[in-house]
């Protein structure tokens, strides 16, 4: 459940708190007491009035937050509810109350790290500017809704095939190293140093060449998203999910301009601290870089103007200007692409191969067939 929403009337994202100190405000009164009930008409406009800040589903309710009577400190945070339920690919939709998923990005003034408080700083002076503005992150986060809303897929994939898959790769990966010309017979294993585990490697190559070809030609590597991966498996299988393929280009064009401002921009240069860094980690930096290219219709020239113009102001900015729900909306989009295309892996790739096979049986295999005259 999300832990602000957006007021289309004040078009403005709000945490609860904040909402009712608006709606006091309104009425000339007092800030509602925590033992106060919230006045029925004040229910009826949030109803009608705000929404779900990733799906826009209307029908909010506040479920205010809770302090210990012994301690006095929170136990709960307030958040806002919507009983009407939300859009199937709402990020919110399957989290636990005041729970944040991984792909909205909250440009807090209490953010920590060095990263987190230089994209604030841009978002403040933007805003200040008059060139963002929280109707306009609106907009985008919509347009996104949109398009997760358009294309979809089940995921389908056997965890076993999976794991096989990314152990084949992962086994054969060291043959790129290793001369195109060698052949691998019994005669070989005879040279002192040389291993059976290389002879291996080498089988797996040939014996799985299209397979790998497969993945190389979707640019799949999946060594580093094992875990991911697996994880996405596990919690979303037999569901439909959102295809982030269909951003392939919004995505490139969010990293070029995320790594162009890494390398430039001197206060996210010393955020980062590393002479390489991988830019699609870091979620602040790619929620801003999207809504740039956003509100410059994915032009890479005119998203980079438009953040010279941000990042050459000056002047001071109101930090709290910042109090907006950025999002990054190619978290995960890595893993999941990677994810559908093992789903598209042809059956006849691996329906005749023992899939609980890994190195250890795989140098067995090896060494019993070079053994028996064969050379690979």
């Amino acid at each position: 459940m999300p832990l602000t929403a957006f007021s289309v009337s004040r078009q403005q994202e709000l945490d609860v708190d904040q909402l009712l100190q608006l709606f006091a405000d309104q009425h000339q009164r007092p800030k509602l007491k925590r033992s106060e009930p919230i006045p029925e008409i004040w229910k009826q406009v949030i109803h009608a009035d705000v929404e779900c800040p990733a799906c826009f589903a209307k029908g909010a309710e506040l479920v205010r937050a809770t302090s210990s009577k012994v301690t006095g400190e929170a136990i709960k945070q307030a958040y806002f509810r919507f009983p009407g339920g939300h859009h199937v690919f709402c990020d919110f939709a399957a989290l636990s109350p005041g729970e944040a998923p991984e792909g909205l990005v909250q440009f807090s003034s209490t953010a920590r790290d060095g990263l987190s408080r230089a994209v604030r700083d841009l978002v403040c002076k933007g805003i200040h500017l008059g060139l963002l503005d929280q109707a306009r992150i609106r907009s985008m986060r919509e347009w996104f809704h949109n398009k997760k809303a358009s294309a979809g897929f089940q995921v389908t994939l056997d965890p076993k095939v999976f794991q096989w898959v990314a152990a084949v790769q992962a086994a054969a990966w060291p043959v790129r190293y290793q001369p195109q010309w060698l052949t691998i017979s019994n005669e070989l294993l005879g040279v002192p140093g040389f291993q059976m585990k290389t002879a291996m490697e080498v089988m797996l190559c040939r014996r799985h060449e299209s397979l790998l070809t497969f993945l190389s030609e979707r640019t799949v590597m999946l060594r580093p998203m094992v875990s991911r991966i697996e994880k996405l498996l596990n919690a979303n299988s037999s569901r439909v999910v959102f295809d982030p393929t269909i951003l392939k280009v919004e995505y490139g064009a969010t990293f070029e301009l995320s790594r162009f401002i890494s390398n430039h921009y001197h206060p996210i240069q010393k955020a980062l601290g590393r002479s390489y860094v991988d830019v699609k980690a870091c979620k602040p930096l790619m929620a801003f870089t999207a809504l740039l290219l956003f509100l410059s219709d994915w032009d890479l020239n005119k998203a980079a103007s438009l953040f010279a113009q941000i990042a050459s102001y000056r002047g001071d900015a109101d930090q709290n200007l910042g109090n907006v729900m950025g999002l990054n909306p190619f978290h995960d989009y890595d893993s999941w692409a990677a994810l559908k295309v093992l789903q598209e892996i042809p059956v006849q790739e691996y329906e005749a191969y023992d899939l609980d096979h890994r190195p250890k049986e795989w140098m067995i295999e090896a060494e019993a067939a070079l053994a028996m005259g064969q050379s690979f």
